[in-house]
């Protein structure tokens, strides 16, 4: 064994060595990866061959209620069937378990579980009915909670969402944006209330909130209501550029259009005025081709999640991706103006 001896100062045999013995590393690797792939794909078939002597899914069923079949592998299997899309065997499945599980702790589980199927297959009311059942065992159940917030946003139901940030408030969960959320969309879903009296109520909720500002400002838009510059003088306009960009500049008080800079720099770059230049890129770069004549750019926007960081192409207040609620940041693009087919511009 000499030639393992560290008396040998050859660099090159140092080399070879460190390569040798990476390659064996990486060699036992690579085959225990293989081996375990193996292991796991042959636990997984006898899993499958278990139910395949069984023809029919009823069957699966009977099996789970006569607790022939672990709880664990049950919900496993329904896992499986959910992932897949097959919501209608998940949910049977959830059920059969129910009919052998007496234990509270089992029950909410399963419940919640069920509750979340129920949802993802689009049957909110009973989604609803099952997860209130579930927090009934347990109301400190947050995942239970949180989709209940959800599911009342989609049916409408926001003062019974802000009752339930109430209970997760107290269990220690931050919830402030997401009630300010929810009152105002309360505000202004409620038919019972007319224009003058939801933009009243939405100010009392505070103009100084960046929420309510985009709020009120949409609702003024898609209602074409008058642009009050006592209500938007005091705006920060610099997150609603979007809304601003398809907009007549009639539509606002001019004198609010002049002492207010980005107002200003907005409908110069649409070309409704004539200002020497912005300190938004985007904005300058149009004031400039316009004094050219030039309108062959425009805007484009993308809307990032302020939590998560993803990117989208139309605004939102409840990300899509993490479902945090807090609003979208908006971004202007330089984009290439777009004309009609037939246009003559």
């Amino acid at each position: 064994m000499d030639f393992l001896s560290f008396d040998y100062r050859d660099p090159l045999y140092g080399s070879i060595l460190l390569v040798a013995i990476i390659f064996i590393l990486s060699f036992t690797s690579y085959w225990w990866g293989i081996i375990k792939s193996k292991e796991e794909e042959t636990s997984v078939n006898k899993f499958m061959k278990k139910f395949n002597q069984y023809s029919g899914f009823n069957e699966y069923k009977e099996i789970i209620q006569r607790k022939d079949l672990p709880t664990e592998s049950a919900i496993l299997m329904a896992l499986t069937f959910e992932k897949s899309g097959e919501y209608e065997k998940t949910i049977e499945i959830y059920s059969a378990i129910l009919k052998s599980v007496k234990e509270p702790q089992p029950r909410k589980d399963i419940l919640t579980l069920l509750g979340k199927t129920y949802y993802k297959a689009g049957f909110l009311q009973k989604s609803r009915e099952v997860l209130l059942a579930a927090l009934k065992l347990y109301p400190r159940n947050e995942e239970a909670l949180t989709y209940l917030i959800v599911i009342y946003e989609n049916l409408r139901e926001y003062d019974k969402a802000v009752d339930v940030l109430d209970t997760l408030e107290e269990l220690g969960s931050e919830v402030k944006e997401k009630k300010l959320y929810f009152k105002t969309l309360s505000i202004i879903h409620n038919k019972s209330l007319k224009n003058e009296k939801k933009i009243k109520k939405l100010i009392a909720l505070g103009l100084d909130k960046e929420m309510v500002q985009r709020k009120l400002f949409e609702f003024l838009k898609q209602n074409r209501l008058p642009m009050d510059s006592e209500i938007l003088k005091d705006f920060d306009f610099s997150n609603m550029i979007d809304l601003l960009w398809d907009m007549d500049s009639k539509r606002f008080d001019q004198e609010l259009i002049k002492s207010n800079q980005l107002l200003s720099e907005i409908f110069s770059a649409k070309g409704d005025l004539y200002l020497a230049d912005s300190d938004i890129f985007e904005l300058n770069v149009l004031i400039k081709m316009r004094l050219l004549d030039d309108e062959s750019a425009d805007l484009g926007f993308k809307y990032t999640c302020k939590e998560c960081k993803s990117n989208f192409p139309l605004y939102f207040y409840r990300c899509p991706k993490c479902q945090n609620i807090s609003g979208a940041q908006v971004g202007i693009l330089l984009t290439q103006r777009q004309y009609e087919t037939g246009s003559f511009v």
